[in-house]
């Protein structure tokens, strides 16, 4: 079967996401809050059968091959997998310890999938964060409708007391399922409302695309990023513009009402004390720097108790 796709179309098919049935879910940590609520954190995996499978799909039967040889160490084996691009074939090497359990079989398949990674299939899994599954406690094995697992009530005694419990796999976010649906982060970065919402937004965008190597979506977001950007910018700047305007219209009209036009020197001199309070308040709010604005009032001050003074 020959291969006639290009490079980087068979990097962008080999980082699809996987169905949800093929993504495997091992407890990485579980505990018994109080005395009777189970919990159990959970992180996803790729079965060696989806990965196999990907790669007939993706670049047929005879383009790929894997081999295995013993780690130096000793302790586990190292898996080749090699892929055929044009006349040419690409060779990685990773590894895994022998398992606990069925401890060939476990270094073999774990030095696959481990290798796997390394050609982009399933990496997108890494930016799945670990998930706490659904866990209630159960009778026993036989009335489990999850997945079943017994926890030691006591973490520092894991031969004492334990408590049987069933667990249920997390749901999959959009992103990380085939034809995955990006339009509702790209709708999150076009509704930002303001410069952090939108950086929010777009980083949340790009990184999920870029996992599953669709560089079509991130260009798409960085489009959308670019012109939201622009478009809150102009806002921001009309809107500090405007709350400019109003500044100064506030702080001219207080000058004329409170300084320019008080009565009497102990009118003067009260009203130019809280105008300096009030003016300064707003500065810090806002922070702007109020030293202008208190010599503005200043100012006005001294010409207004001279007035005063002068009988004019």
């Amino acid at each position: 079967m020959s291969n006639t796709k290009t490079a980087a179309e068979i990097q962008r098919l080999l980082a699809d996401p996987f169905e949800a049935h093929d993504v495997e879910w091992r407890v990485q940590q579980s505990g018994v809050s109080g005395k009777s609520n189970p919990w159990v954190m959970v992180i996803p995996y790729i079965t060696n059968r989806a990965i196999q499978q990907r790669l007939d799909d993706v670049v047929g039967i005879d383009g790929w091959k894997n081999e295995f040889k013993e780690a130096a160490s000793g302790k586990g084996y190292l898996c080749g997998l090699s892929i055929r691009f044009g006349d040419s074939w690409i060779t990685k090497w990773d590894g895994s310890e022998y398992s606990q359990i069925e401890a060939l079989k476990g270094a073999l398949s774990g030095a696959m999938k481990r290798t796997a990674v390394q050609f982009g299939i399933g990496r997108y899994l890494y930016s799945l964060d670990t998930e706490f599954a659904t866990c209630v406690p159960v009778e026993n094995r036989f009335k489990a409708n999850g997945e079943f697992i017994n926890i030691p009530l006591n973490k520092s005694n894991k031969n004492g007391p334990k408590m049987s419990a069933e667990w249920f796999p997390p749901e999959l976010p959009d992103w990380a399922l085939p034809k995955a649906k990006f339009d509702k982060y790209l709708d999150a970065i076009e509704q930002a409302t303001s410069l952090a919402t939108l950086r929010e937004h777009f980083e949340q965008a790009y990184k999920f695309a870029v996992v599953v190597n669709r560089i079509d979506i991130r260009d798409k977001a960085i489009e959308i990023k670019d012109r939201k950007k622009a478009e809150l910018e102009a806002k921001e700047q009309e809107s500090s513009l405007n709350a400019n305007k109003k500044f100064h219209a506030w702080l001219n009209t207080n000058i004329k009402d409170r300084i320019t036009t008080a009565e009497n020197e102990s009118v003067l001199t009260m009203n130019h004390k809280h105008l300096l309070q009030e003016l300064k308040g707003h500065c810090r709010a806002n922070k702007v720097d109020s030293s202008n604005f208190v010599a503005q009032v200043n100012q006005a001050h001294t010409e207004a108790l001279n007035n005063l003074r002068n009988g004019v």
